[in-house]
């Protein structure tokens, strides 16, 4: 199980940056106030580009995908709130798929919003930025009341199993009935031998172009142990979001869906 930076390679999944590199929660490195902005990175469409890796992490297709299964169901959101937005990529998906749909980045830091605008831009007045919600942290306020579809990703990077579980309760009290809670992040597997085959896969997935090396941000908290699947969705059923799905899975990093009843 990864418990710092330096193995926060376990399962091939998040390299050892820094903590700076996505926009780490106020009191982590050097304080908000000092921290430059984000250096001007290249803008993949619907991809995060981590500094120290060529290309984006290629997970277009799940955020894509989150946005089309929206779609399928008849559903056009009014608010989509992405928490830990990083530079965008996420909500560009929906801001994409959802002409009519406002959306807004939320980032702890300022550090990353440059970026953001860069991506996000275009869609003009449908996208506001906010600063605020450190670790995911929704108890935090940075949530507008009137979000119907709420969105993060790498939520096990930023907290613990019973962050995980106070996210989805306090996600489940936001979205109205019928909205949505989705996160994509990473899991483990409760026979370790899987999480050495999944790490080996991911070795030899990355020369073929069905992986890439870094997927999400560094640990950015010290008491991390990566959830499996199970707790994921215990997790989401505890907070009342019964209906719920895995999407998509790629080795660790799976993307889940789940409806307000």
């Amino acid at each position: 199980m990864r418990t710092s930076a330096a193995v926060a390679v376990a399962f091939g999944a998040a390299s050892a940056l820094p903590a700076l590199a996505q926009g780490a929660p106020a009191g982590q490195g050097a304080p908000a106030a000092a921290r430059p902005a984000q250096p001007v990175m290249p803008i993949i469409k619907f991809e995060a580009a981590n500094p120290g890796q060529g290309g984006g992490d290629e997970l277009a297709p799940p955020r894509r995908l989150a946005a089309a299964v929206l779609a399928g169901a008849g559903y056009t959101p009014r608010q989509v709130t992405d928490v830990g937005s990083f530079t965008g990529e996420f909500l560009e998906a929906f801001m994409d798929r959802f002409p009519t749909s406002h959306g807004q980045w939320t980032e702890p830091v300022e550090n990353n919003r440059v970026n953001a605008v860069r991506r996000l831009g275009g869609y003009g007045e449908r996208v506001t930025y906010r600063i605020g919600c450190p670790s995911r942290d929704l108890a935090a306020g940075c949530v507008p009341a009137n979000t119907d579809v709420l969105i993060t990703s790498w939520l096990s990077i930023h907290q613990n199993l019973d962050g995980i579980r106070r996210f989805y309760k306090e996600a489940a009290a936001i979205v109205p009935s019928g909205g949505w809670v989705i996160n994509l992040d990473h899991v483990t597997f409760p026979d370790p031998a899987w999480g050495e085959r999944m790490k080996a896969a991911r070795g030899l997935a990355i020369p073929l172009g069905l992986a890439v090396k870094t997927e999400g941000p560094p640990v950015h908290h010290p008491d991390y142990r990566t959830p499996t699947l199970a707790e994921q969705l215990d997790a989401f059923h505890a907070a009342g979001i019964t209906d719920v799905q895995v999407v998509w899975q790629r080795l660790d990093t799976v993307l889940m869906i789940g409806r307000k009843p």
